[in-house]
């Protein structure tokens, strides 16, 4: 891969998406700012990987825990499947970005307070060079705190730590 790039888009699942959907600081969808970070990744010739989240007490309906139809892989582009918070922990990710020679990262998804905290801080302390997406990942309210609060929450301790923040309209791979 000649620019050392890749997007990873963590458990944007249906599963966590209704019937209450986990939604930006915005309060808006993050499922089409993450459908167009791919179609731009996709054109840049930046490499898409997608991480799903798997576990016993989740439904047995496929369309349910898969990766979210309306951003579907391609033939070719690898769904890391997770046990754990972290995409990192006890999965192929690391290999697979090693094939690739990815170097950068651009990190978009779900949950922002879970698998998104925990994937950009494995990935900051791995020595990777983290680009938040930092209006598109979500989650939902928590008692005390919005959704909106929580993710400007994470994005400021993301950016202590050493991410980069960059907005869904402004990232260019």
């Amino acid at each position: 891969m000649p620019n050392g790039r890749a997007l990873l888009v963590i458990d944007v699942q249906r599963v966590y998406m209704e019937p209450e959907p986990m939604v930006t600081a915005a309060g808006d969808d993050l499922v089409p700012k993450c459908r167009a970070l791919i179609a731009r990744a996709r054109e840049s010739g930046v490499p898409v990987l997608y991480v799903q989240h798997v576990s016993e007490d989740q439904p047995d309906d496929p369309a349910l825990v898969g990766i979210h139809p309306e951003i579907a892989p391609l033939p070719g582009e690898p769904v890391i499947l997770k046990e754990f918070g972290s995409a990192f922990m006890k999965t192929a990710l690391q290999q697979h970005l090693e094939e690739l020679r990815a170097q950068t990262l651009y990190i978009c998804g779900l949950a922002t307070f879970g698998c998104v905290h925990a994937t950009v801080m494995c990935a900051l302390c791995k020595g990777y060079v983290v680009n938040v997406v930092e209006d598109a990942h979500g989650t939902t309210d928590l008692p005390g705190s919005t959704a909106a609060e929580i993710v400007v929450h994470f994005n400021r301790t993301w950016k202590r730590a050493g991410a980069s923040l960059q907005c869904a309209v402004d990232v260019t791979f």
